[in-house]
């Protein structure tokens, strides 16, 4: 069997050399793949509950408001809560440039940057900043990054109304209240431990739900006081996330080429670098092949 394998080593010298290079450099890289992972993630602690000293907001997420049954609209409310969530893709010509600048901007409006990435590639800069602006101010912010924008990409403010929540949640908390005054006497009328201890269960139960809400209303009213931008900058059109008006474009898809074979030179230029480094072990390796192969042949036929 072992001389069958020899023989076929002989007779496919240079298929023997690609296959164990190939096998070997997929075994390595195989890692590298699974790990690689390509996100951005994005974290707010602009409101973190904790910070006011209540309890987390239970059903709260950023971006939605969901709390138990849905809360009776409240059409008559002049000054609502709105929550304001704006997107800007700006095209400059110098990335950390306008990012100081945005930076400078910001608080001199009294915001705060909430994130920033800034990346530096082959193909030119990128960033991402989130802040946080008065929602008063967000026109204001608006108009200042279109103005040091060569071209804005695109352009996305999204808006949500909280006032019902807000109210709803409001009277429960004038409920649990209610209910708390009314525990606190019958605890000043209790002439027994046992009943003292009840009614002290019951009062912690409701503080508790009192700590809660008063957290998402000041959760609330943090995310409505400030607004927060996700801004995406680059010097590059293809590097921003946004659908371009036209479906084909020849000097997208020209840059787009040439992205694509930068990509395979710098891929074969890898391989090289790899296949130079393990060239020893794999000369080695075939040296003892060949070695043991001539081994067995001199040594004696038992017949």
């Amino acid at each position: 069997m072992i001389n069958k394998i020899f023989d076929w080593v002989k007779r496919n010298k240079l298929l023997t050399l690609v296959v164990f290079v190939a096998g070997w450099l997929l075994i390595n890289s195989i890692p590298r793949t699974l790990l690689t992972k390509s996100s951005i993630t994005y974290m707010d602690e602009s409101f973190a509950v904790d910070s006011y000293g209540g309890a987390p907001a239970v059903g709260l997420s950023r971006g939605s408001y969901p709390y138990m049954p849905e809360p009776a609209p409240q059409p008559d409310v002049k000054n609502r809560k709105v929550v304001i969530n704006s997107n800007f893709s700006l095209l400059v010509k110098d990335v950390t440039g306008v990012v100081e600048m945005i930076k400078e901007k910001t608080l001199s409006m009294a915001g705060y940057m909430v994130n920033t990435n800034i990346s530096r590639t082959e193909f030119g800069e990128n960033a991402t900043l989130q802040i946080r602006v008065p929602s008063g101010k967000v026109e204001e912010m608006s108009k200042y990054l279109r103005s040091v924008a060569v071209k804005v990409v695109s352009e996305n403010v999204d808006g949500q109304d909280i006032t019902d929540q807000y109210i709803d949640i409001e009277r429960r908390l004038g409920d649990l209240e209610s209910q708390r005054a009314r525990m606190l006497a019958i605890l000043d009328k209790a002439t027994t431990v046992e009943e003292m201890l009840n009614v002290q269960q019951a009062l912690d139960q409701i503080q508790n739900q009192i700590d809660s809400y008063k957290g998402q209303l000041q959760y609330m009213d943090g995310t409505t006081k400030t607004s927060k931008l996700t801004i995406y900058i680059s010097t590059d059109e293809l590097g921003l996330p946004y659908t371009p008006a036209r479906s084909w474009r020849p000097e997208v898809i020209f840059r787009q080429a040439v992205r694509s074979m930068l990509g395979t030179l710098q891929n074969m230029g890898s391989f090289v670098i790899w296949l130079g480094v393990y060239l020893p072990m794999i000369l080695g390796a075939v040296g003892v092949i060949l070695l043991i192969k001539r081994i067995f042949r001199k040594r004696p036929s038992s017949n």
